[in-house]
């Protein structure tokens, strides 16, 4: 019994068979059971040894940035109260670090891993002032070397997506894209403030560049 590796020694209780004479094919199974479950744990390892490595990249070279812009000015507090109602949540998208560009030509497989794709999504906050300025605010993860590109975007409390857009074009900093379905639950936009780029698939985004 011994002489049996773990797998093959439970095999041996489970069957009831005698240690001292294992079937061959009891032997083979138990030995492919213990490689399959050593690769699994191998990988395991990896797989969380990769992600600290991860965690600890963005955490050395990722800094949070606060930003607050105006986006419009001159609305009376019933047009902001009427925008609002409509609107559950503003958001920033996080879609990756580093732009298409520098990625896909002078980047090294270390910094392609940096700029995978993220989708991490933030939170927004958005205030009226007495005078009449409507202020988006939020704290962007900037990347110290590569930049962050990031789309914002509005999530609908209901539908009326038209209507709401419409609104959204009187605030000065704001371009909202069109829609890519009927009837959408979000509505996407551009922070004129930004740089854009687009992506080759024709998508278009804002870039925040290292400071």
């Amino acid at each position: 019994m011994g002489s049996l590796d773990v797998i093959t020694g439970i095999l041996v209780k489970l069957l009831g068979l005698d240690p001292l004479n294992v079937p061959s094919p009891i032997v083979v199974l138990g030995f492919s059971i213990t490689v399959i479950l050593a690769a699994f744990w191998a990988c395991m390892v990896w797989f969380i040894l990769k992600l600290i490595g991860s965690m600890l990249t963005d955490a050395v070279e990722v800094t949070s940035s606060k930003r607050r812009i105006i986006i419009a000015r001159g609305l009376t507090r019933h047009d902001y109260e009427q925008i609002r109602k409509g609107i559950r949540a503003w958001n920033l998208l996080v879609v990756r670090y580093g732009t298409e560009s520098y990625l896909s030509g002078q980047a090294a497989e270390a910094d392609r891993q940096i700029g995978r794709p993220r989708y991490n999504t933030l939170r927004m906050k958005l205030s009226h002032t007495g005078n009449g300025e409507v202020t988006l605010g939020w704290t962007l993860p900037l990347h110290r070397r590569l930049g962050t590109q990031f789309r914002c975007y509005i999530a609908l409390r209901d539908k009326g997506a038209d209507m709401l857009a419409g609104m959204l074009k009187h605030y000065d900093e704001i371009e909202v894209l069109a829609p890519e379905v009927e009837d959408p639950a979000r509505i996407y936009f551009l922070l004129k403030r930004f740089p854009i780029v687009t992506t080759p698939e024709g998508i278009r985004q804002n870039v925040a560049y290292p400071e």
